[in-house]
């Protein structure tokens, strides 16, 4: 007597039994399923691990002082017990008001800056500074002795042994040198305090002298100052840890808000914030990131959820129909309709429940393994209740999916069941419905990203599109290659008995074509997700490219010609380093730059100006001479006076090697020839001749007619060529006095000066390097407008201020620092000969990744600090939330192709003893062997060829589109360059090849295992 439990036992006996005799079925759908409910539950895992990694990545790669928080403390509560209990009441009392994850308080003294020799000089103290400096000499140890930063002992006379009064401090004696050594600033806090500002004079605030960089002294030394002289510094960098979130971010946020501009008093004393705190940007930011890696990963995982779940559906429909006879024989013992859907929903719900456990270890695997190889190290693997509900979601669809293949099953007639042939029959309403609403919403689709006018930030429909139009190309390959097939069966005859067997297989056979849908959407997912990496990839280079043109960036607080003089001095050949800065002038904004360097030192992407490199763009705006070197303690110059004029005097205009620029006056010359010197002791290291002037005393405005010839000039004797050095009327003079001159000559006797001013008293103005009146630029795409803008408003240069006319020679889609939206023009160009506003510059010194030690550590004892490095901005560019969808969507593209791939060899093999049996009904019948191969190669020949065609087709469109309507990231603003919407093609007919070979293979191999296994017996075992 049977029991439920034995029953059940039986059951389930027989259930196994059936999976093993369909194992490879069996095996496939337990790997899908499972495949399906892995990437269920990696989506929102690796979204919430993008989020907290972009997070700490820009944290790390900010600068400290921009998302920490500082504060001074005044000392007067304090000042009998000491800087020691300054420090301490300092630290308390900050810490009363700041909470969130920052660091413990990093305290040092200040002293206000008190005239010294004509410079303003200050007192730091900091616990363990020398620990982080480079120190040439010795640690002072004693109050009043003190460093001072390397490149001032060169620049202001601050050498070691030097007693300096400074101020109440009394005597401080220099006792040796520092320079920041690199990544020292979550000591330091902000490296800029430790730079040395040169004398300067502006229009605004007038002269103002030197600040060299701090003396580093001990604490000791500030007990001889009054309380009004100093303060306490307390920094509080954040504390970027693995463990930070994004709710510690909003922590951090709410303090830096609250503290920001106040000032604060208790008993211990008065506490002020201040700072440039930009926390709040970079939580925008975050909070950006959090919303596309949430919009962007999910459709990524989509595609691969997608595709299992029809090549799942495939293998079910493949394993009903193989249960035919189990279904029939149930029918005609008069089971109920529940009962024969309880019997064909056990074994796929059996798979199911196998692929439970399997898909759950499978999405948390990927999920840590893709955390360890792709985001920040340490970050702890986060699994949200998210993951827990999409996996559940997951089993419901792979369940539904079941039960539609079962239930297409179960609708066949008992008829054909008994006979086990399936009639071609026309598709329901249900599914043509379908399949138009489909295309409905493909074309709603297209249509709305098509019609945007301007790029925007990467949303669902980006992801999802390739999906769409892979599934509506797969449905219409499907239903065309069945329709032509069909066609061909009734309205041609075939020449050949291999096509005519091929298309009235195609034509009869549902399943053969079932594969197509999978496989467009494979081939179509791998087409858009290779083709989008790449060129995101290329943008996000040129996005780099533009925020650090070169390995490293160096913040320069310098003025501009200094800090070219600088890399001159360090790198005479220019093989590591450049200088550039950036200004803002009414036409534009401009990044000035040393661009006969420009190829070297700089990393400019062919993306920027496509047909011209670096070397033809520096010399498309560079200059094509240089002045003459002079090098001495006296100049002398010949002067051949054929004018109307006695008594001229030259005035020559000079560039130290320290970029001063000055004037030396040699005349007044007499009548014919002439010789005059002046003592010039600023040229003893060197000078550049940038040019001269020709006029009555002091180079005065003089009426003049006739030729001047400006002969040999000489520095302390030696002759200095005036050829090859680009002579040309200084393009600033007045237009009168630049008609004045003719065409200039060069040649042994010397420089060659027609004039003729008829009557006007004029200077005579000549320049060197061949400065053209309008400088040539490279103009970003979007300066193109505004800065013609400004031409049409007849914007005229000035020997003195900056802004001169331009004329663009060149348009690129960026520029450096400022992207499309800047111009570029030449350092020499703008400042030859020139007096330039220089405080209104950013200054730069752009470096090689070969260039030397010794080079960097004297960049850093000028008082340089590294602004940032082209591998930290492609860093935080390429952990970026959209930068990862597509590198997880080109996984899963591989991934996608795979199980194609494999679905596809397991239909072949669930059909193999069909098409056996029908190359074995041919043979009988006396076709020839290579005819039945020819026939079984060429339809899966033209099947598959549909499924390619579309699937290229489709992944060609969607990317096409997204490209083209897209941005690609949300780090865009006005200094971001464009994505370039343009399909790789060469690329896509790679693609297209590789895949034409492998199914090549699949459907010659295919035949061939069909043929060799057609005999007669063949019919004879599957009659009985």
């Amino acid at each position: 007597m049977s029991t439920p439990t034995s029953d059940l036992v039986t059951t389930l006996g027989t259930l196994l039994r059936g999976l093993r005799a369909r194992a490879v079925l069996s095996a496939g759908s337990v790997l899908l399923t499972a495949l399906a409910i892995g990437s269920a539950v990696l989506a929102p895992s690796f979204s919430t691990a993008v989020t907290t990694s972009y997070l700490l990545t820009r944290l790390a790669e900010a600068p400290v002082d921009s998302t920490g928080l500082t504060f001074t403390f005044d000392p007067s509560a304090t000042l009998r017990r000491g800087p020691s209990a300054a420090e301490r009441a300092a630290r308390l009392a900050v810490a009363d008001h700041v909470s969130g994850p920052f660091a413990r308080g990093r305290v040092q003294l200040e002293s206000q800056r008190f005239p010294v020799d004509g410079m303003q000089l200050m007192l730091l103290a900091k616990s363990d500074a020398c620990a982080h400096l480079v120190v040439n000499g010795r640690c002072p140890s004693r109050p009043g002795e003190a460093l001072v930063l390397a490149g001032d002992v060169r620049d202001h006379g601050l050498r070691v042994g030097r007693r300096l009064s400074v101020g109440p401090a009394g005597l401080v004696r220099v006792v040796g040198t520092y320079r920041v050594p690199p990544r020292q600033d979550r000591f330091w806090f902000d490296v800029g305090r430790l730079a040395s500002v040169p004398t300067y004079d502006s229009i605004t605030t007038g002269h103002r002298p030197a600040q060299p960089a701090p003396l580093v002294t001990p604490a000791a030394t500030f007990v001889r100052l009054a309380a009004a002289d100093w303060q306490v510094r307390v920094d509080r960098p954040l504390a970027v840890a693995p463990t930070l979130s994004v709710a510690d971010l909003a922590a951090a946020v709410a303090t830096a808000r609250g503290v920001h501009g106040r000032t604060f008093s208790d008993a211990r004393g008065r506490v002020a914030a201040g700072g440039l705190n930009d926390l709040p940007a970079i939580a925008r930011e975050v909070q950006a990131q959090q919303r596309t890696a949430q919009r962007s990963i999910a459709p990524a995982v989509l595609c691969l959820v997608l595709v299992a779940l029809a090549l799942l559906l495939r293998l079910l429909t493949a394993a009903a129909e193989l249960r035919l006879p189990e279904l029939a024989l149930a029918s005609l013992r008069g089971t109920t309709t529940r009962q024969r859907w309880l019997l064909g929903m056990a074994e796929p719900v059996l798979l199911v429940l196998f692929a439970v456990p399997v898909g759950a270890a499978v999405g948390a695997g990927l999920a840590v393994l893709l955390t360890r190889w792709w985001l920040v190290p340490g970050l702890p693997v986060p699994f949200p209740w998210t993951a827990l509900l999409a996996g559940g979601v997951m089993v419901l669809a792979a369940l539904l999916v079941a039960a539609v293949a079962v239930g297409a099953v179960l609708r066949v007639s008992l008829a054909d069941q008994l006979t086990g042939v399936r009639r071609p029959r026309a598709p329901r309403r249900v599914v043509l419905l379908a399949q138009l609403g489909l295309l409905a919403v493909v074309v709603a689709v297209l249509a709305g990203k098509l019609s945007g006018r301007r790029p925007g930030s990467p949303d669902l429909a980006d992801l999802v599109l390739p999906v769409l139009l892979a599934v509506a190309a797969g449905l219409a390959a499907t239903r065309g290659a069945a329709a032509v097939a069909s066609w061909w069966t009734h309205r041609r005859s075939a020449r050949s008995l291999s096509v005519l067997v091929a298309v009235r297989a195609i034509a009869r056979r549902r399943e053969g074509t079932l594969v197509i849908l999978p496989i467009t959407a494979a081939v179509a997912i791998g087409v858009f997700a290779t083709g989008v990496y790449s060129a995101a990839a290329h943008w996000r280079q040129s996005v780099a490219a533009t925020r650090a043109p070169a390995a490293t960036v160096w913040r320069s607080p310098l003025p501009l010609s200094q800090t070219v003089a600088l890399t001159h001095r360090l790198d005479p050949h220019g093989r590591w380093l450049m200088a550039a800065g950036t200004v803002g002038y009414s036409s534009g904004l401009y990044v000035v730059a040393d661009t006969p360097r420009l190829p070297r030192v700089t990393g400019w992407p062919d993306l920027w100006t496509p047909g011209a490199s670096a070397a033809e763009v520096a010399r498309l705006v560079g200059p094509h001479s240089r002045g003459p070197e002079v090098t001495g303690g006296r100049i002398g110059l010949t002067l051949a006076d054929r004018t109307d004029v006695d008594g001229l005097t030259v005035e020559l205009h000079l560039l130290t090697r320290g970029a001063e620029r000055t004037s030396a006056y040699l005349g007044p010359f007499g009548s014919g020839v002439s010789t005059r010197t002046v003592a010039t002791p600023y040229c003893r290291a060197g000078c550049r001749l940038e040019g001269l002037a020709l006029g009555a005393d002091v180079a005065a405005p003089v009426a003049l007619r006739g030729t001047i010839t400006v002969g040999q000039l000489t520095a302390d004797g030696r002759p200095v060529p005036l050829t090859h050095a680009g002579w040309v009327p200084a393009p600033d003079a007045d237009p009168a006095a630049a008609a004045a001159v003719g065409p200039l000559r060069t040649g042994a006797r010397g420089l060659v000066v027609p004039v003729d001013s008829h009557g006007r008293a004029v200077q005579v103005a000549l320049a060197t390097a061949a400065v053209p009146p309008r400088r040539p630029v490279v103009a970003g795409v979007q300066a193109l407008g505004p800065l013609r803008r400004s031409e049409a408003r007849a914007i005229q240069g000035s020997s003195v201020g900056g802004e001169v006319p331009v004329r663009p020679v060149l348009t690129a889609r960026s520029v450096p620092f400022l992207g499309p939206s800047g111009i570029l023009i030449d350092y020499t160009m703008l400042f030859s000969d020139r007096q330039v506003f220089e405080q209104l510059f950013d200054s730069r010194v752009l470096a090689d990744a070969a260039t030397p030690a010794p080079v960097r550590a004297a960049l850093a004892a000028r008082g340089l600090s590294v602004e940032t490095t082209r591998a930290s901005v492609q860093r935080l560019l390429d952990n970026g939330a959209y930068a990862l969808a597509l590198r997880l969507y080109a996984v899963v593209a591989v991934l996608v192709l795979v199980m194609a791939l494999a679905g596809l060899l397991v239909s072949t093999a669930v059909q193999l003893p069909e098409r056996r049996r029908d190359a074995a009904a041919l043979r009988v019948v006396g076709v020839a062997r290579r005819s039945v191969l020819g026939a079984v190669a060429t339809e899966l020949l033209a099947v598959l060829g549909s499924a390619a065609l579309a699937g290229v087709t489709a992944g060609a469109l969607a990317e096409y589109v997204v490209l083209r309507t897209v941005t690609l990231g949300t780090v865009e603003d006005i200094h971001t360059p464009a994505l370039v919407a343009s399909v790789e093609w060469p690329w896509l007919l790679l693609v297209a090849a590789g895949t034409a070979a492998v199914l090549l293979v699949v459907a010659v191999a295919s035949g061939a295992l069909a043929v060799r296994g057609a005999r007669g017996s063949t019919l004879r075992e599957s009659a009985r």
